[in-house]
């Protein structure tokens, strides 16, 4: 059977383990302002051993799990990080919440550092040729911090847009968002594509 032929709308959400409910919904919904949808204990359905907290930032059922253990699960805060996103094991590396513009991305670095929350990476320019560009991939703009198991969230903003026929970043693109930000498009390109080809 071939592979259908629809491709994913995206990424729809992530579902973390965690090793305090209440102090991680503290943070998802004070700091991060997510909604709860739903919550069930640990074990509390037949089916599900784990507790399951669901949480919104959309109009959607959930964009965020919080997956919860019952006690006997055994001493879960010492699996803390201060950041879990360089540990080698193959836990995932971090997940990244999207807003609009270049506005709402200063807004949250600004609330996230009121709040007294360390930035671990950032903010950056991902770009190996955008003028004010860190060398990596993406094009976006980002920073990055962690909740308090050490899981790494991104927030960005400005995302390359992508060209099918060349996999390469939509030139137009790269230049109208240079002009936005006061740069002479003229004077650089668009990185072009590397190591896609088993795309």
């Amino acid at each position: 059977m071939p592979r259908p032929g629809h491709t994913f709308d995206g990424v729809q959400h992530v579902a973390l383990k965690v090793s305090n409910l209440e102090e991680s919904l503290r943070f998802y919904t004070g700091i991060l302002g997510f909604k709860v949808s739903e919550r069930y204990a640990p074990g509390e359905h037949p089916t599900m051993p784990v507790g399951l907290c669901f949480l919104r930032c959309t109009s959607l059922h959930h964009d965020l799990n919080l997956v919860s253990f019952p006690e006997e699960a055994g001493d879960l805060p010492s699996f803390r990080r201060k950041d879990q996103g360089p540990e080698a094991d193959l836990g995932y590396h971090h997940f990244a919440l999207k807003v609009p513009g270049r506005r709402e991305y200063e807004d949250w670095k600004a609330w996230i550092i009121e709040n007294g929350i360390e930035i671990v990476r950032g903010p950056v320019v991902h770009s190996p040729t955008h003028p004010e560009g860190d060398g990596t991939w993406g094009e976006n703009r980002a920073f990055y911090f962690c909740d308090p198991d050490g899981h790494r969230i991104e927030i960005f903003c400005e995302m390359a847009e992508m060209n099918d026929q060349t996999n390469g970043i939509e030139p137009e693109w790269f230049a109208n968002r240079l002009r936005r930000e006061g740069h002479d498009p003229s004077k650089y390109e668009p990185a072009p594509p590397h190591g896609s080809e088993s795309g």
